[in-house]
C-alpha cells in the first residue's frame, strides 16, 4: 500500500486548504475580529470541505501577507490552539504550512498532532519573500526531536519562486528524496491558484525514487483528471472559493462539484 493511501484511505486523496485570515501582528490582521474570527473562518471553511467529501485538510497562514523566514511566536501559538480546535471536530487527516518558516510548521505539527508538514527542505530558491535556504540537514534533526519522524513530511520542490543554480527539477526532486528524506514532494504554480506544469509534474516524477508526487496548487474542476493522471494527490482551494479568490470563503457548492468530479476521475482509474 502507498504512503498516501496510508495516511487518508484512498488512493489520489484530494486535500483542501484552509487558509487563515490574517494573524495577529501581521500587516492585514483585523483587531476588531480579533482571534475569534480566524477560529469561525478556519470553522466554516473546514465544514465546507468535510462536508463536499475532502479526503484531508491542510491549513495555512496564507492572510499573513508579506509572508516571514521566521514567524513570530504569536503565530505558532494562534494556528496551534485553532489547528487543535478545528481538527477535533473533524475526523479526517489533516496537514499545515506556515508561510515562510518550516521550522514553525514541524513546532506546529508536533503541537497539534498534524499527519504530515509541507514545507521547503532542501535545495535553495528565490521568492518573494526573499532567498529561501531551508537547511534540510537542521529541520529533519529538529524534526527527530519533535515527532520522531512520526508526522510526515511533504517537501515543496517548485512554485512561488525559483530555484537557485540552475539545477534541473528531476535533481532537485531526487535531491529531496535522497538526501532530505522527503516523505512526499509537492509541486505547486507561480502563485496560489496556478496550475503545475504537466512537464514539472513529470520531471518530478522522474527523480522522486517513487516518493508520492503532489500537485500543490491550481488543480480545478476543468484539469481534475489531467492532474490526477499526473500526481499521486492533490492539495487545492482558490478554484473551490467563491469568485475563485484564494481569501474569499470557501463555495460548498463549488467544493462538492468539485470532488464529485474528483471522485468520478479516481474510480475510473482503478476500474
Amino acid at each position: 500500500m502507498g504512503l498516501l493511501k496510508q495516511m487518508f484511505g484512498v488512493e489520489k486523496p484530494i486535500l483542501g486548504m484552509v487558509h487563515f485570515p490574517p494573524l495577529p501582528g501581521s500587516p492585514l490582521y483585523d483587531e476588531s475580529g480579533g482571534v475569534q474570527k480566524i477560529r469561525d473562518t478556519a470553522m466554516r471553511d473546514a465544514e465546507a470541505l468535510t462536508k463536499a467529501g475532502f479526503d484531508g485538510l491542510s491549513f495555512s497562514n496564507e492572510g499573513d501577507r508579506p509572508y516571514l523566514p521566521h514567524v513570530d511566536k504569536i503565530t505558532v501559538a494562534v494556528m496551534s490552539s485553532v489547528i487543535s480546535e478545528v481538527a477535533s471536530h473533524f475526523k479526517v487527516p489533516f496537514g499545515l504550512s506556515v508561510l515562510a518558516d518550516p521550522e514553525a510548521a514541524i513546532a506546529i505539527g508536533a503541537a497539534t498532532g498534524a499527519h504530515y508538514v509541507r514545507i521547503f527542505l532542501s535545495w535553495v530558491f528565490v521568492g518573494d519573500w526573499g532567498i529561501v535556504d531551508p537547511g534540510a540537514g537542521a529541520l529533519q534533526r529538529f524534526r527527530r526531536n519533535s515527532f520522531g519522524m512520526k508526522t510526515k513530511v511533504f517537501a515543496n520542490i517548485s512554485g512561488h519562486t525559483e530555484p537557485l543554480g540552475g539545477r534541473s527539477l528531476k535533481d532537485i526532486a531526487a535531491g529531496a528524496v535522497k538526501f532530505g528524506l522527503a516523505d512526499a514532494l509537492c509541486l505547486a504554480g507561480t502563485t496560489a491558484g496556478s496550475p503545475v506544469s504537466e512537464e514539472d509534474l513529470t520531471q518530478a516524477r522522474e527523480g522522486s525514487f517513487g516518493a508520492p508526487i503532489i500537485a500543490g496548487t491550481g488543480v480545478n474542476i476543468d484539469n481534475a483528471e489531467r492532474m490526477l493522471r499526473l500526481s499521486d494527490g492533490a492539495i487545492m482551494g482558490t478554484s473551490v472559493k467563491i469568485d475563485g479568490d484564494t481569501f474569499k470563503p470557501v463555495d460548498p457548492v463549488k467544493a462538492s462539484a468539485f470532488m464529485k468530479k474528483a471522485k468520478s476521475v479516481r474510480e475510473s482509474m482503478t476500474s
